[in-house]
């Protein structure tokens, strides 16, 4: 296989992971709107119940809500996120990834994991609140270790750091391009 092949299947494969991940978010994204529908109106009294079997304050149930409606916003970070790589992989695949508008894309994917990083320490300490009420849901069924993956660790840090710094690299990349250009 050469490696203009490998090449091939490689942006194949990456614009195809894209799309899946953009489809799999959307129906994450619908699925949990409708689940809030459903809170907001069928489920409502249910709920309530449970908030005051478990001895949680009544703003349990708002909270409850706005952290759903959190979550769908994240997933649309990820949703633009992956929609900026899309972009990137499709300048790459066309002989053209210095582009200045990569540069840009970059950028904004760093902001997208900023954004997605506020988020996540937001909805931590919204779990950290619930975390009491919800080992008091699971009663006696002994499922006390809930790890609901929300907050920052290293690797994210460091993804964030990079997209930054590649986005530096992709615009003087374009500006060298631009005045190689100019000078023949």
């Amino acid at each position: 296989m050469t490696t203009e092949t490998q090449s091939d299947l490689l942006l194949k494969s990456a614009r195809l992971l894209v799309i899946l991940g953009q489809i799999i978010i959307m129906i994450a994204s619908i699925g949990i709107a409708i689940g809030i529908g459903a809170l907001l109106t069928v489920g409502r009294n249910e709920v309530y119940e449970r908030i005051a079997q478990v001895g949680a304050p009544d703003v349990a149930f708002p909270l409850t809500v706005l952290a759903f409606a959190l979550i769908i916003v994240m997933l649309q970070i990820g949703y633009r996120f992956l929609k900026n790589l899309g972009g990137i992989i499709a300048t790459v695949g066309q002989g053209d990834p210095f582009a200045l508008q990569n540069a840009e894309r970059l950028s904004r994917m760093g902001w997208l994991t900023v954004a997605g990083h506020v988020l996540g320490i937001g909805l931590g300490a919204m779990a950290a609140w619930f975390m009491p009420y919800l080992v008091k849901l699971d009663g006696a069924k002994g499922h006390h270790d809930y790890d609901l993956g929300f907050g920052v660790g290293l690797g994210g840090i460091l993804l964030t750091l990079i997209l930054f710094i590649l986005a530096r690299v992709f615009r003087e990349g374009a500006k060298m391009r631009e005045e190689l250009e100019g000078t023949v």
